[in-house]
């Protein structure tokens, strides 16, 4: 189908984006749009001297691919115009014009289908923007689409004034990178190939506008700012700070572990009650995920047999085992729902923490465990409750979950806010600091520092840091001592609003850049989606 410009009309139609490109005809041939244009600016630059060119010295025809119209590709067929360059001065003699925000040289796709392709790859990358692409639709291929990735240019900046700096594993365990990050703006200004301080200290030396530095508290990057820049403030992070005193804590609870453990097999029985689970709800067993699914297996194997299909193909079809298929073809579906069934979990599974921690205890007369967890919604046989206490004498039982919490769950409960807290954890934390005095201490320190933290009372670390050292337990005398060593940008960081907060959200960032990419990118390829592409 075509359409030329036989009507007055026609003729003053020009392409959308661009100025003074005039269409000429529009012709259909099967699902492409062709599209004749042509400019209508009668003079051309001089890329090389700059002077006008108007003498024309011939034209020829360009192919260019064009955003897609209405589920089709367009093409646009674009006539170009040669001029002679009347520059005597000039060593170019002939000039190819160029479209303004439309043609590049050598570029078989516009402007526009350049910026599309390129939104592709930041996006998803090559090998999956290729079959985005293909929807759009646009040609190009995974190859074409890192090229034009390649092609963007860094994102300027004017100059830092805040920097965050942190680093990222390339392959975690063995080799690093460092990301920059303008804290004001938040985006990533630049990535560097490793993290030694060599290469961050040169990296500061060509931007001296850098008055302040947010970091961990790694050593390499101290070093690179206290050599280049030492007049800069330096801000350690508020979340390492944290993060360092909840393994101290936990290393205190880990140590005091046997007093609690002491504690809990002193308890009585009616404390230990606690441990029992509840009842599951009682339409649990018969219409569970299982027995839907063994329902619908049969029906899906046995549907396909009555079909005529072998054993094999329904194995492909169904992605099942070869002996499962032939097991759901050849047994009742009776006999199938109550082999599900027997796999539930045993009744006294929820009793059996019960046990143990009452067999711990002195409780090792299997008919009073029976008749304890029988008042207690036991349904089981006696015979049942005797078999696993002859397993508990034994010691061939597994061991099951203690009442004990674990020093990980002790250290969470400590570093996070009283408020939010549930009752029952709240009675657990009473229950754990009532029974250990060195943990109370180490409850009341964390508790402090992290209110020092959250309101950022900076000028209170050094009387926290003598109170850790002088009553504190041994994790938390190092925690304080460790302060020490970075003591100046610990204070500046529990000081001043700034932290490195963006930066590990940007590190982040390219962990998923990086397994979208299954880490074949190279750097200057990861570089570029790290910078190019929007946040």
């Amino acid at each position: 189908m075509l359409f030329v410009g036989d009507e007055p009309w026609f003729w003053d139609l020009e392409w959308p984006d661009v100025e003074g490109l005039a269409v000429d005809a529009v012709e259909i041939v099967d699902e492409v749009v062709c599209v004749d244009v042509r400019s209508r600016k009668l003079l051309t630059l001089c890329p090389d001297c700059g002077a006008d060119a108007s003498r024309p010295h011939s034209t020829y025809r360009r192919r260019l691919a064009d955003r897609p119209i209405g589920g089709r590709r367009v093409v646009l067929r674009l006539r170009v115009r040669r001029f002679f360059c009347d520059n005597g001065a000039c060593k170019r003699r002939t000039i190819a014009e160029q479209i303004e925000h439309l043609t590049a040289p050598y570029r078989r796709r516009t402007q526009a289908v350049s910026r599309l392709v390129q939104a592709i790859g930041l996006a998803v990358g090559g090998r999956a923007g290729a079959k985005l692409a293909a929807y759009l639709p646009v040609r190009a291929s995974r190859s074409q689409i890192l090229r034009e990735v390649r092609s963007l240019p860094d994102p300027s900046f004017d100059g830092v004034r805040v920097l965050g700096i942190d680093e990222f594993a390339f392959r975690k365990g063995h080799t690093y990178g460092t990301v920059l990050i303008d804290m004001e703006t938040r985006r990533p200004i630049d990535l560097l190939p490793d993290r030694a301080a060599d290469t961050v200290a040169a990296w500061l030396a060509k931007h001296p506008e850098v008055e302040v530095v947010c970091r961990d508290r790694s050593s390499a990057f101290s070093q690179a700012v206290n050599r280049v820049a030492p007049d800069t403030v330096q801000v350690a992070d508020r979340w390492h700070l944290l993060h360092s005193l909840t393994r101290a804590v936990e290393r205190t609870a880990h140590a005091h572990r046997p007093c609690l453990r002491k504690d809990f097999d002193a308890a009585s029985p009616e404390r230990l009650l606690a441990l029992i689970e509840p009842a599951p709800p009682p339409d649990d067993p018969p219409d569970s995920q299982i027995i839907a699914r063994v329902r619908q297996w049969h029906k899906d194997v046995n549907d396909r047999r009555d079909r005529g299909e072998n054993l094999s193909a329904i194995s492909r079809a169904l992605r099942l085992d070869r002996k499962t298929v032939r097991r759901y073809a050849t047994c009742d579906l009776d006999d199938l729902v109550a082999s599900a069934r027997d796999r539930r979990p045993e009744i006294i599974a929820r009793f059996k923490p019960y046990i143990q921690q009452r067999f711990r205890t002195g409780g090792t007369n299997a008919a009073q465990l029976y008749r304890e967890i029988r008042e207690q919604g036991y349904r089981g046989s006696r015979i049942t409750v005797r078999t696993y206490v002859a397993t508990l004498r034994a010691g061939t039982a597994v061991d099951e979950p203690r009442a004990v919490p674990s020093p990980r769950r002790i250290a969470a409960w400590i570093m996070r806010r009283p408020e939010v807290l549930s009752s029952g954890e709240r009675a657990e934390l009473d229950r754990v600091l009532d029974t250990c005095p060195d943990l109370a201490a180490t409850a009341d320190l964390a508790r402090a520092f992290t209110g020092i933290v959250r309101e950022r009372r900076g000028c209170e670390l050094a009387a926290w840091t003598t109170r850790a050292l002088a009553d504190g337990p041994k994790p938390l005398q190092g925690f304080a001592a460790f302060l020490h060593n970075d003591w100046d940008a610990v204070v500046n960081g529990l000081t001043l609003q700034w932290s490195s907060g963006a930066v590990e959200g940007q590190v982040t960032r390219i962990k998923l850049i990086k397994r979208r990419s299954y880490g074949r990118a190279s750097f200057a390829l990861l570089r570029t989606f790290v910078l190019a592409q929007p946040p």
